[in-house]
């Protein structure tokens, strides 16, 4: 379209339109034509041309989008001519072909390609992230690792292939051009936590990322974000990374990236998911700083738990030794109590003993049983002595009552 006028879907080749039904979706396209999408859609269907089937732009964001439908060479359209009234039998139809509109070079050169799969050069266009052959040492060590497990999966494969009692591994296909997005956003993200002053401690090929930053580990997670689809991928759809073990068999990519801070931290743990408008290298700066000044928020809260955790424990030892304290003291009470009460009933013994004491001058000493009648007084006597809590003094009793 000119700058200075505006052109409506009629006024279109068909060449030009099938052009910016494949460039664009019918949603967008069609306001700048004075149409919705549905009757656009119903515009292309008129006029034969072709246009991208329902989920074909989700698909091409993973870079699985099929072939686009060829354009026809030329439009047939079928032109009746009706015959009078007083005829009865009717005209033959007559079909006459359109000639096909001239079409500028520059509008030819609009039409989409059919998309194919890229391969590792293709995934290092110019977004701002690290080339496959700059990736930081310990990226750089996920492609060997994934070589190495392929190279096991064959071999194991082969040394069981003639034992039908042996379970093979599945083979591992190669690094697709999600997994390696994932590895370079991954090592841009490393060199960039180097660049701010840190150390990349760890890195595991899932995506988990384990940062040294002021002392202190900060874990990461840079993974695909995940989308439920409305049918269940199948075939080549489905073959969207290496690891398909690595995630839900439910889901598929997205087409983007999700970062996380794994490690906890007070308050809502950062994430950040890229999007169309704000690529993964764009999300880097962000991330950096979150790490960064995380840092002396998990340091204060540390702190903090470290103290709370102390006056935790010292009223918990105060606790304990109040009752410690107070178990002593009630065992004190308890045997000063029992004191008072031995000293009580020895009173009524002593009284007791003095009466039979009275009663044995009348009546007279005996035998009962293998004792006498005094020789029994003297065994109620020793009996009674020991119930004096004053035996030893008031020494001898309250020493016996501070006792553990």
């Amino acid at each position: 379209m000119d700058g200075g006028t505006t052109r409506t879907a009629k006024d279109l080749s068909r060449e030009e339109l099938y052009a910016l039904v494949w460039e664009r979706p019918l949603n967008r396209v069609g306001p700048e034509l004075g149409l919705d999408g549905p009757r656009l859609a119903k515009l292309c269907g008129k006029r034969q041309v072709p246009y991208p089937p329902p989920g074909y732009w989700q698909k091409k964001a993973v870079g699985r989008a099929p072939a686009p439908t060829p354009l026809p060479a030329e439009e047939v359209v079928a032109v009746k001519e009706t015959a009078p009234r007083t005829s009865r039998a009717p005209r033959p139809t007559v079909v006459a072909p359109k000639r096909p509109s001239a079409v500028s070079p520059s509008v030819e050169a609009r039409a989409p390609e059919p998309p194919s799969i890229p391969d590792a050069k293709e995934t290092e266009k110019d977004d701002g992230l690290d080339p496959l052959d700059g990736l930081h040492p310990k990226i750089k060590a996920w492609i060997a690792e994934h070589k190495r497990e392929q190279k096991e999966h064959a071999q194991e494969n082969r040394r069981r292939r003639n034992d039908i009692w042996s379970w093979g591994k599945s083979l591992l296909d190669d690094l697709t051009p999600r997994d390696l997005y994932r590895f370079r956003a991954s090592s841009s993200l490393c060199r960039a936590i180097e660049a701010a002053g840190g150390r990349v401690k760890e890195a595991d090929i899932h995506g988990k990322l384990t940062f040294t930053v002021g002392g202190r580990d900060m874990e990461c997670m840079v993974k695909e974000k995940m989308s439920r689809p409305i049918k269940r991928p199948e075939g080549e759809a489905a073959k969207w990374t290496a690891y398909p073990h690595h995630h839900n068999s439910g889901l598929t990519s997205s087409g983007f990236l999700r970062a996380q801070i794994s490690t906890w931290l007070p308050g809502e743990q950062p994430q950040w998911i890229e999007s169309p408008r704000k690529p993964f290298s764009q999300l880097i700066p962000a991330i950096v700083e979150t790490v960064v000044a995380s840092v002396p928020r998990l340091i204060e809260w540390e702190r903090k738990r470290e103290e709370d955790r102390r006056r935790y424990q010292e009223a918990e030892r105060r606790r304990w030794e109040l009752r410690r304290l107070k178990e002593i003291d009630d065992a004190r009470w308890s045997r000063f109590r029992s004191a008072a009460t031995n000293w009580k009933e020895k009173q009524l013994l002593d009284a007791f003993i003095a009466e039979l004491e009275a009663r044995l001058a009348s009546e007279g000493n005996h035998a009962i049983g293998e004792k006498t009648t005094t020789e029994w007084l003297d065994w109620a006597k020793d009996r009674a002595a020991e119930l004096d809590p004053f035996a030893e003094g008031l020494v001898g009793l309250f020493r016996d009552v501070q006792r553990p």
